[in-house]
């Protein structure tokens, strides 16, 4: 449509045209697409009905938009007509619900905004963000799915939502669980089929995620911390699965020598005054004087597995840390600095698309059972070996994250860290002052190939080792092997949710 009919409809100063803007919103952690036709900044939930109404009636292609955080392409425009809808000033809060325990939020909502607002009543969501909650929005975790913080005990995302609220393509409102029942609040999600669970990781393909409702719990007032190095992963693997199986804790994180390196050459992790302060005040004088003394040096070269254990008494707290170290005992340990500073800075900047020297970064992942843990990393650890020489000649450092999803899922994410040129997404989103501290790497596109095809090589790899995927966008492949019967349902639910195609082509693909 003629952009400034849209500028009409909403105001010329909600339809952003400039061109360093529109690259911007065409830009992810990783790739750079042909800029969009034009970025809309909705103010309210009427305000983007007004927009899609608009939008549909030139049958325009549309993709939402929070933080931008992806790296698999999901909100990139597929054509160069696209309208890119910015969601972050659909950020309010509606409802905190102490007595049913739900909040209702908008999608545009940060994490660490939510955080927050609920710690001010002592409470939280199970799942409650990952690291990258400063940035990261509710409306994207649900899109995409996500973990990180809560997950060993609560799961993911998708395990705390109650109901959703979308935006078809049309305009019109959407919503699942009991708040379609009309007179019912969104305090229970199963209310005859559980349509809140098909809008979960459909990266933004069957429509724009308005609010939802999400459970509530009150925060565990007692905390600890433990790290444990390990000589290889499966003896790794094997203590984070029974911990967690166990019901331990409620984070629990694995790192292999290179990852570990590279956080602890991070000059904030250890070092940063503020860092140390944010230890100190939440966690005391002493825990602050031990991760200062402890310093970088505490593991010594193997792979590190680290908790956050939570209760809500002391003598809870205590049998959890004995249990834990009793099943961790494999393994050596070893000053628990890493899980301590997380759990006093659980949303940081996002630096970390950024390596220790300037490197660009990029995740690969897979979602296994506990029991095909070390099949797929042996099936992702082939590839390199296969390709060793071919990463140290163009200089591409390889790692491993690992974390498990409550007692059935086990995370494994390689990650590739190369030398190659920021791009406008990197000069926005990471602080100036670690900007200056780092490299900017001249282009290197034969570095920059090579990481594109293993990224690729990887992830069939996990898919034929059994796993799944959060962070679909339009690089994770939905429909390969699937089911021709439940590709027959959601096709048949796409047509009738967006009958033209309009909603973030190419996602679910």
């Amino acid at each position: 449509m003629p952009l400034h009919q849209l500028a009409q409809t909403l105001g010329a100063d909600r339809v952003i045209t400039d061109a360093a803007e529109r690259a911007f919103y065409s830009s992810d952690v990783y790739a750079q697409a042909e800029p969009c036709a034009a970025v809309v900044r909705p103010q309210s939930i009427d305000e983007l009905q007004r927009a899609l109404r608009a939008l549909a009636a030139t049958k325009t292609p549309v993709v939402a938009r929070g933080g931008g955080l992806s790296y698999t392409d999901a909100y990139l425009p597929a054509t160069p007509d696209t309208v890119v809808v910015d969601l972050v000033a659909l950020d309010r809060i509606h409802e905190i619900n102490e007595t049913d325990r739900y909040v209702v939020v908008e999608t545009g909502c940060t994490w660490a905004k939510l955080r927050a607002a609920l710690a001010e009543k002592g409470l939280r969501t199970p799942y409650f963000g990952p690291l990258s909650g400063l940035r990261s929005t509710v409306g994207g975790a649900l899109s995409q799915g996500s973990i990180f913080l809560g997950s060993a005990r609560y799961g993911s995302v998708g395990d705390a939502v109650l109901g959703i609220e979308i935006a078809l393509a049309s305009g019109e409102l959407l919503r699942t669980g009991a708040w379609a029942a009309g007179n019912s609040p969104p305090f229970f999600r199963y209310f005859g089929p559980d349509l809140t669970g098909l809008l979960v990781g459909d990266a933004g393909a069957l429509g724009i995620k308005t609010r939802a409702s999400l459970r509530l719990l009150p925060a565990h007032p007692h905390q600890d911390f433990l790290s444990y190095e390990y000589r290889d992963f499966a003896a790794m693997a094997a203590a984070m699965s029974a911990v967690t199986r166990a019901g331990l804790p409620s984070e629990c994180c694995g790192f292999d020598p290179v990852l570990t390196q590279k956080r602890l050459q991070r000059a904030s992790l250890m070092s940063d005054a503020k860092t140390l302060g944010e230890v100190v005040k939440k966690q005391g004088v002493l825990e602050g004087l031990k991760l200062a003394v402890a310093g970088r040096n505490f593991i010594g070269g193997g792979w590190s597995a680290h908790l956050t254990i939570e209760a809500d008494s002391p003598g809870e707290l205590k049998a959890k840390v004995d249990a834990a170290r009793a099943l961790m005992a494999p393994g050596r340990e070893v000053e628990n600095s890493i899980p301590k500073v997380l759990n006093s800075q659980p949303f940081t900047p996002p630096n970390n698309m950024l390596g220790p020297k300037g490197e660009r970064w990029v995740p690969v992942h897979g979602i296994v059972p506990h029991s095909l843990a070390q099949p797929a990393y042996q099936a992702v650890q082939a590839i390199f070996e296969r390709e060793a020489a071919n990463l140290t000649r163009l200089e591409i450092d390889v790692g491993y994250l690992a974390t498990t999803i409550a007692e059935q899922g086990f995370l494994l994410e390689p990650v590739f860290y190369w030398p190659e040129a920021q791009t406008s997404y990197h000069q926005r989103m990471v602080e100036p002052a670690y900007l200056k501290r780092v490299q900017n790497f001249p282009a290197n596109p034969e570095a920059s190939a090579c990481v594109h095809r293993l990224k690729r090589e990887v992830a069939d790899a996990l898919r034929a080792a059994g796993a799944t995927h959060f962070q679909l966008g339009k690089f994770y492949s939905y429909r390969h092997g699937r089911d021709p019967q439940a590709l027959a349902l959601i096709d048949a639910i796409k047509r009738q949710l967006d009958p033209d195609g309009r909603m973030n082509p190419g996602a679910l693909r």
